[in-house]
């Protein structure tokens, strides 16, 4: 009998299988490689190059005033629809205008993103969606349906704001109010983690890192307070948020 080569009773598949996941990863390593050194990127992760870039960046948000921080959200929005990890953005805007205003832009920037992509996903993806997984999004759909907001923020709490996250909730039996106001809620938490992060290491980062140790206080206590709040998430999840999700 002649065993095709997709064959699963091959023995040789798996095995060339391997050798061509391998050979692309090496290939991707390799293109990535030639990235680097050809469009000399590593210029933009020099600590000296990090310091002037963003003395740039606060002589623009100085001469920019309020009009900097509009343009900054709508950037941050853009970024965040285009599947840029909100961690980014809110580290960006820390760094700019503070813990405060990066936790102040971060939400804006989130929940503002979340409404577009919920439109974008209802509009465009839902029907797709439907049409790919069938039957097998019915049970997910009830879900969504009689528990919206608990499931938005256990989500949000878990994941934060992963672009994957972003779009599957986009495409779910869920209220905008429900979308929103779970966001809201579940994201604040990592929101002020990530803007104290900014605030602090990446001044550090750029002016003096020559102060920046793993033990110093500027990364061991936003770390720990991480680590904290992480813990306490798990707890509110465990023993709060998945209970009432059950319940409903």
């Amino acid at each position: 009998m002649t065993v095709s080569p997709t064959d699963p009773h091959d023995e040789n598949a798996p095995k060339e299988n391997w050798w061509l996941r391998a050979l692309i990863g090496l290939m991707l390593l390799a293109l990535m490689a030639w990235a680097y050194y050809m469009l000399d990127l590593g210029r933009y992760v020099d600590r000296q190059q990090i310091g002037a870039h963003l003395t740039v960046l606060r002589l623009w948000r100085a001469e920019a005033g309020i009009l900097g921080m509009i343009e900054f959200a709508a950037a941050g929005v853009a970024f965040i629809v285009l599947n840029v990890p909100c961690a980014l953005i809110v580290l960006a805007a820390a760094a700019l205008y503070g813990a405060l205003g990066g936790i102040f832009l971060g939400v804006l920037s989130l929940n503002i993103a979340t409404i577009l992509i919920y439109l974008i996903g209802r509009h465009f993806g839902r029907a797709a969606v439907m049409r790919v997984f069938g039957r097998a999004m019915h049970p997910v759909e009830r879900h969504f349906s009689n528990r919206g907001l608990i499931s938005v923020i256990h989500l949000r709490l878990l994941f934060f704001a992963l672009p994957p996250v972003n779009w599957f909730l986009a495409v779910m039996n869920l209220r905008l109010r429900d979308l929103a106001l779970g966001t809201l809620i579940g994201s604040l938490p990592k929101i002020v983690v990530y803007a104290w992060l900014g605030d602090v290491l990446i001044d550090k980062l750029a002016y003096h890192p020559d102060q920046l140790h793993w033990y110093s206080p500027e990364v061991l206590t936003p770390m720990l307070a991480g680590i904290v709040l992480s813990l306490l998430l798990r707890v509110v999840d465990r023993f709060w948020i998945s209970p009432r999700a059950e319940q409903a």
